[in-house]
């Protein structure tokens, strides 16, 4: 028998979300540091570390599929679900936060290429993506967040902030499209119109769509759906929630690592496929997991429990600078540790926990300066039971 779950009127905090940033940006640090630098020498039993890292896309995918759960959150207490603000109010908040982080992210990455001559040549590794970087085209396509739609600039400067670019141009399609068509035509039309209109680009414009990822929009509506699912008020999903979700979200993640790790060429080959399947896994396991957070039983269930713990919630308060922050940090470690003249495996190992390290001290320091006084600043105009 499952044990009661709480009225919705609680609201409470979803500490899990947090824990849950916390490991897909921590992962994606990790498959920098392996798969980045040193991956493609690694030989032996040091192999291993390349197939345990090398899923750091699908790390970025669970993060958009946060994004729309959490930014549904507060429409979908209500029926018919709808914004709590105005569109423009909603977007204001969301560029004050991710926007200033991001611009001083970017600040920072070139004034450490412009300075620092390791960081300018070319050494055969994740690095050489993001030069030459210093240039008027890279610089204006990422001042204006459209870099990720030119194939030539979407990883120069700091390859992970192509995600960012991504991720503010589907904000702009949440109140002024999904909602609506939520609204007027339920939650299938909007998924079916997301998938349109994300995969629509693979046909256009191929070579832009590769760097961009525009079927994130799909993953972001699955979001959206699971966030339904787990609070909205309407019958229908009431019905939803008393499916048996924790085997339905293990089946998808046994079927993602099987495929992941048997058929590795396929799965890497195949990504707005797999990106799908990555996103509706974790769609099932954020509905699972809020129905266990939202339960009377003060016993936590082990996964929970563990995203729920003080380490994890804590770094996932900072998730979002050490994912901005960390590629120059691991690249310079790197630069570093290399001059001693190690093997490719102690050298990895090496980069794994000091790159690790530096990644997380920089990023805490990243956030007390940068994006903790915005989020006080956004928290003061609007108080929300969970933090996007």
């Amino acid at each position: 028998m499952q044990p009661a779950p709480r009225p919705f009127s609680s609201a409470p905090r979803l500490a899990h979300l947090d824990g849950l940033r916390a490991v897909a940006a921590g992962y994606v640090v990790m498959f920098h540091a392996v798969l980045g630098f040193t991956g493609s020498e690694l030989t032996g039993p040091w192999r291993a570390l390349r197939r345990v890292f090398a899923f750091g896309h699908e790390a970025v995918a669970i993060f958009i599929v946060l994004s729309g759960y959490c930014l549904m959150l507060p429409a979908a207490r209500s029926h018919p679900a709808r914004l709590t603000s105005t569109t423009g109010d909603f977007l204001r908040r969301r560029a004050l936060r991710i926007l200033p982080p991001y611009f001083a992210a970017l600040a920072i990455s070139i004034l450490l290429i412009a300075k620092l001559g390791v960081l300018q040549s070319h050494s055969g590794t994740t690095w050489d993506d993001s030069l030459p970087g210093v240039a008027l085209g890279p610089i204006a396509a990422h001042a204006l967040l459209i870099h990720n739609w030119f194939p030539a600039w979407g990883y120069q400067l700091n390859g992970p902030l192509w995600s960012v670019a991504t991720e503010w141009q589907i904000y702009f399609f949440f109140p002024l499209l999904l909602l609506p068509l939520w609204r007027r035509l339920g939650p299938l039309a909007t998924l079916a119109s997301a998938a349109i209109l994300g995969y629509a680009p693979l046909l256009l414009a191929p070579a832009s769509a590769k760097v961009a990822i525009p079927w994130y929009l799909l993953l972001f509506v699955f979001g959206m759906v699971a966030a339904s699912v787990g609070f909205s008020p309407a019958e229908t999903h009431g019905r939803l929630r008393r499916l048996h979700w924790g085997p339905l979200c293990a089946g998808l993640w046994a079927l993602c690592a099987a495929l992941g790790l048997l058929a590795a060429p396929l799965w890497f080959r195949w990504k707005p496929v797999t990106d799908a399947l990555v996103g509706l896994a974790t769609a099932t396991l954020l509905v699972h997991l809020s129905a266990q957070a939202r339960s009377s039983d003060t016993r936590r269930p082990f996964l929970l429990g563990l995203l729920e713990s003080r380490a994890l919630v804590a770094l996932g308060h900072f998730s979002y600078s050490l994912y901005l922050i960390h590629l120059p940090v691991v690249a310079l470690c790197f630069f570093g540790l290399e001059r001693l003249g190690w093997a490719k495996g102690p050298l990895t190992l090496a980069l794994l926990v000091v790159g690790g390290s530096a990644s997380l001290l920089v990023a805490y320091a990243f956030h007390l300066g940068v994006e903790r006084p915005l989020m006080s600043r956004r928290d003061s105009l609007q108080r929300s039971p969970v933090r996007p």
